[in-house]
């Protein structure tokens, strides 16, 4: 438990980051990430907490809309809405921890595992066909989507136009903190391309 909160383990199936807390901290710095961020981002966490589900809703569409990334999420080319929803409470806890987590090597891990869990395990059901890796482009690209969804909803409790913007940039920092280290190498399977 960390401040009274309860967060998933993040010692399961991984017992250390493979990054270091120097390059951590490198990484925070190039993405001007500072305790300020982490400040706005508490704020943040309190309007997106019980907004998860109408932002998971704003993400599914964009999926879904989109043929390259909804292959990802269908069977017999329709949208597979058992699949879409189990991962729903999973994408829902990244949204509170991404704003509550404190961003040290626990919270590296923790996104590290996130990485392992789609790297490792299969697909949820057998009669699903195996798709294609993940392109790294189709992370990297929808980082915008999922950081652009949740602006309406960091102005709607009253905060001024500059808090909102900077829980917003903080929000924008800590996604694409989470997809570095979503495809941040594990030293332990590398292999050579």
């Amino acid at each position: 438990m960390i401040n009274g909160k309860r967060y998933e383990s993040t010692s399961a199936g991984m017992t250390s980051s493979a990054l270091s807390l120097r390059d951590l901290v490198l990484l925070k710095r190039m993405l001007l990430f500072t305790r300020e961020d982490e400040r706005y981002l508490q704020m943040a966490g309190e309007i997106l907490s019980s907004k998860a589900e109408t932002i998971l809703d704003i993400w599914y569409d964009h999926m879904v809309a989109n043929d390259y990334l909804a292959h990802y999420f269908t069977r017999d080319g329709q949208p597979d809405a058992d699949y879409l929803n189990t991962l729903r409470p999973r994408f829902g806890n990244w949204i509170r921890q991404l704003c509550q987590r404190p961003y040290n090597t626990h919270w590296s891990q923790y996104e590290q595992i996130i990485a392992q869990r789609y790297q490792d395990q299969p697909m949820p059901t057998d009669d699903m066909k195996d798709v294609p890796v993940i392109f790294l482009r189709y992370l990297v690209t929808f980082i915008y989507p999922v950081t652009n969804a949740i602006r309406p909803f960091l102005s709607e409790k009253g905060h001024r136009p500059e808090e909102v913007e900077k829980m917003h940039q903080a929000w924008f920092k800590a996604v694409s903190m989470s997809v570095i280290l979503w495809t941040y190498p594990d030293p332990a399977i590398q292999e050579i391309c």
